[in-house]
């Protein structure tokens, strides 16, 4: 086994400058030849090698593979093992001759060649002793004694070490110093010390396997070396099946339904023994199973960095599942809580709660209680159950000390079943559930959560379910604010717009104001109104009507341009029947003249009667009108209609702003006729039929004469008409025959006329035709004997309408046949009443008889004896009248009336 008489030595290191080292310190002595790998070593060996220094350790093939092979060869060389890995139970199968830790120096290298050189000498039974104590030797060195006792790697060994020893006794006299020692230790070691090495090895095993923490460790070699009760528990696998397994191969077949995250479990490990120096720490989650519940993890692996073990890796696995369980819990919680902030109404706020407490936080059952406003009770607004309490109902409450209403009113955060007592108001809870609890919401209701399985609530539970009713109080509130504010808002809003609305209308009527003020003819006006109107956007159109008392019915005068609608009668009605038809019948514009007030159709479409009128707007895209009468004081002198598109478009303060502007209108309307009639003295003439009731309608008719009214006196007992009778059959005979005597009536005859004085007995035709500064022109026959034909023209302050519907009160009647506007000559109006003042009513009458008498012509057609017999009055009281009536007269005219009183 030698080589020219010299030890042949292989060095097997993949480290290239150590292995030259090595080679260096042995170069002198001995045949010394360096390789690099496990490959390189099987080449360059032959039988001519008496030992190999071996490292274990090689990229590629190890020297565990190595040591393999190279005992396959019939050679007897001897092989030292030289690693920087702590041996394990792995050594036991290896057969080195001897093992030597790194870092080495030459004297080890020396002792080791002397001492293997030595042993070469023995037989083979005494060679295989010391390569069995040399593992036991190394395998002592490093591992415990209940290790060593437990594991049958080891028991069989040592059966191998006393078998052979019985066989080599005569060997052992003949040993050098050292390994004689060695022997002799190994064989005769005291069992004080292996008792006292047992006790603190079982002792660390002990507080190891009681521990809930699950430790597992690795040796270098990626080798399991031992797992503790916990890890079986934890993971599921048999400690002593792993036990010196390869724990990469174990992490593939037990680990890969545990996950962390995208990993499994059996990754992390795999991970960790490629990177045998790194930390790793993460949360596993072991899946449920038939047998057990889910599960998760805290995971540490980290490397070992001093004793027995340094180099390898030590794994620990916390149980979690409760803490994690409850973590999770309140992430839901947080995000439940952020759902109720943003929930629009109580009822989504206790749908989320009910739903939380069930799904998130484990409740079989649970529901809200909210109290109705205008009921005052507490009623369910929301719940939710699982499988176990799909039957339960929740009542509803309002009084007494039920715990619901109790927890209401008291505002008691939370109420358990220990806090009440055992009265039939609280029965129905414990009919139902095994444990409940009650929570507070403040002032908003109650939350109730419930079980049917278990006798108590756990602890967490009851935490969490504390948070989430104060998260549901505080989102009720919120919602309740929030409300308050939209409410407030949309008031404003609404405000707002009307505000901006009315401003716009009313500085509309402020320039219609002065549009009227300014306007000199009621047509101006009208169309400035109409033109103004239709710079809203709000308005559609708009147009102006006047009546018309010969057809009953509203006139179009002034309308916008954009205008597409207007209807000013009922279609297939009589102008006269109007009373008759029903209001809805009745276009706005007719029946607001009508009502004398403003009438507003709010949303065609929706209150649509199917009327003519409805039916022709609505094609025309109107949806809402308002009318208006143009009114001044009680006279109605026209009417007013704006139209919109939009449905309901004027509310109360723009119907109130559209009456107002409706007034403005009809005093402008009146300014403007007040002002025509003061410059023109002209007024409207209308032509009148009525039923008579005072005899003049046979005079007229015996005479077929026209009776032109001169005056009517009216402050006499009874009407007192004056009159000039013009036609081919005047006679005395007439008078007479209509109850009059002519010798009192008649004040003159001549070839033009006859001048009479009419008593009016029994009837007041001349108050009523009158009234108003109404003056009476004519009176004619009639097509029938019973009427008679009255002509009176009504001054432009007064409205004809309202006139005629006035004389319609005592003319049932009556029908108008003509109407016509004309103008007077100019009369010094203000004089005339000053005159009219200073008479007295029987100097009027004095002075008028004996004007139409002739008493004033020259010569006089009649003397004061005559006159004064008509008059029924003495000739000196005739004259007296006259003389005061002159006098009054002339004083009214030359001086200042104010200083001067009315002789009488």
């Amino acid at each position: 086994m030698t080589h020219n008489g010299k030890t042949k030595i292989l060095i097997v290191e993949d480290d290239q400058n150590l292995a030259e080292l090595y080679a260096e310190w042995l170069a002198d002595d001995y045949v010394v030849e360096t390789t690099y790998s496990g490959e390189e070593a099987l080449e360059a060996f032959d039988a001519a090698v008496d030992i190999v220094f071996l490292d274990r350790m090689m990229p590629g093939m190890s020297g565990r593979e190595v040591l393999t092979r190279l005992r396959q060869h019939e050679s007897k060389c001897q092989v030292v093992i030289v690693s920087a890995v702590t041996p394990n139970f792995d050594i036991v199968k290896m057969g080195f001759d001897a093992y030597l830790e790194k870092p080495v120096e030459p004297d080890d290298l020396e002792d080791a060649i002397s001492q293997m050189l030595t042993r070469a000498e023995y037989n083979e039974d005494l060679q295989e002793l010391f390569s069995l104590i040399e593992r036991q030797s190394t395998l002592e060195a490093v591992m415990d004694g209940e290790s060593l006792e437990t594991n049958p790697k080891y028991q069989t060994l040592t059966d191998q070490i006393a078998e052979l020893e019985n066989k080599v006794d005569r060997y052992l006299q003949n040993l050098p110093d050292r390994d004689f020692r060695v022997a002799i230790e190994r064989l005769q070691r005291t069992a004080a010390e292996r008792r006292e090495q047992q006790q603190y090895q079982s002792l660390t095993q002990d507080v190891l396997d009681t521990s809930k923490e699950g430790v597992v460790v690795i040796d270098p070699d990626g080798q399991v070396v031992w797992a503790n009760e916990t890890t079986e528990e934890l993971l599921g696998i048999n400690r002593n099946n792993i036990q010196g397994d390869d724990y990469d191969r174990i992490a593939a077949e037990s680990y890969q339904e545990y996950t962390s995250g995208d990993q499994t479990l059996s990754d992390l490990v795999t991970h960790s023994l490629k990177n045998m120096t790194a930390e790793i720490e993460a949360t596993i989650c072991i899946p449920r199973t038939a047998s057990k519940q889910q599960q998760w993890l805290e995971y540490w692996s980290g490397p070992i960095q001093t004793g027995l073990y340094a180099g390898g890796r030590i794994e620990h696995y916390y149980n979690i599942t409760e803490r994690y369980t409850y973590e999770q819990q309140l992430e839901d919680l947080h995000a439940v809580s952020r759902e109720l902030m943003t929930a629009g109404s109580e009822r989504s706020i206790g749908e989320t709660v009910v739903t939380a407490a069930v799904d998130e936080i484990g409740f079989e059952f649970a529901g809200v209680y909210t109290r109705e406003t205008d009921t005052g009770e507490l009623s369910p607004i929301a719940h939710s159950s699982n499988e176990n309490t799909a039957g339960i109902e929740l009542p509803t409450v309002s009084e007494g000390d039920t715990p619901v209403w109790t927890t209401y009113v008291t505002r008691t955060e939370q109420l358990a079943p220990e806090d009440v007592a055992d009265t039939w108001s609280s029965q129905w809870l414990a009919e139902e559930f095994s444990s409940w609890r009650l929570y507070s919401l403040e002032s908003k209701g109650v939350l109730l959560v419930g079980m049917t399985t278990t006798p108590e609530l756990p602890s967490r539970k009851n935490k969490l379910a504390k948070t989430l009713a104060a998260n549901a109080a505080s989102a009720f509130e919120r919602v309740e604010q929030e409300a308050t504010l939209r409410e407030r808002d949309q008031r404003l809003n609404k405000q707002n717009k009307q505000l901006t609305r009315l401003d716009r209308i009313n500085t509309l009527i402020r320039s219609i104001t002065a549009t009227v003020i300014s306007a000199n003819t009621r047509e101006e006006m009208e169309q400035e109104v109409c033109y103004a109107l239709a710079q809203l956007d709000l308005i559609s159109g708009a147009w102006i009507g006047k009546k018309d008392v010969s057809t009953n019915t509203i006139e179009l005068r002034s309308k916008t341009k954009s205008l597409t609608y207007q209807k000013v009668e009922s279609s297939g009605a009589p102008a006269d029947n109007a009373s008759q038809r029903s209001p809805t019948e009745i276009p706005p514009a007719e029946r607001a003249y009508r009502i004398k007030d403003s009438v507003v159709e709010g949303d065609l479409m929706t209150t649509r009667s199917e009327t003519q009128w409805e039916q022709e707007a609505l094609k025309n895209g109107v949806s809402s009108i308002v009318a208006v009468p143009l009114q001044s004081e009680s006279s109605v002198l026209g009417v007013l209609e704006v139209h919109s598109k939009l449905p309901n478009a004027f509310a109360e303060e723009e119907v109130t702003a559209l009456t107002e502007l409706g007034q403005i209108i009809g005093h402008g309307i009146s300014s403007i006729r007040q002002r025509i009639a003061l410059l023109s003295g002209g007024g409207t003439t209308l032509e009148i039929r009525l039923n008579d009731d005072t005899g003049l309608s046979t005079l007229v008719s015996n005479m077929d004469a026209d009776l032109e009214v001169l005056n009517i006196l009216s402050d006499c007992p009874y009407d007192l008409v004056f009159a000039e009778l013009t036609g081919d059959d005047v006679t005395f005979e007439a008078f007479e025959a209509a109850g009059f005597d002519p010798e009192t009536v008649v004040l003159s005859d001549s070839p033009s006329g006859i001048y009479c004085k009419i008593p009016v007995r029994n009837s007041a035709l001349g108050d009523k035709l009158t009234k108003q500064g109404v003056a009476i022109n004519e009176i004619t026959k009639a097509s029938e004997p019973s009427e008679i034909v009255v002509s009176v023209t009504v001054p432009f302050t007064t409205d004809v309408g309202e006139y005629l519907s006035s004389l319609r009160e005592d003319y049932n009647e009556l029908t108008l046949l003509s109407k016509l506007d004309t103008e007077r000559k100019d009369t010094d109006s203000s004089l005339f009443a000053r005159l009219d003042e200073a008479l007295t009513a029987r100097q009027k009458e004095v002075l008028q008889t004996a004007l139409y008498a002739g008493y004033f012509n020259w010569p006089r057609d009649t003397d004061s004896t005559s006159i004064a017999k008509t008059l029924g009055i003495a000739q000196s009281t005739f004259n007296q009248h006259l003389r005061a009536a002159e006098s009054n007269l002339f004083t009214a005219l030359y001086q200042d009336r104010s200083s001067v009183e009315v002789s009488t």
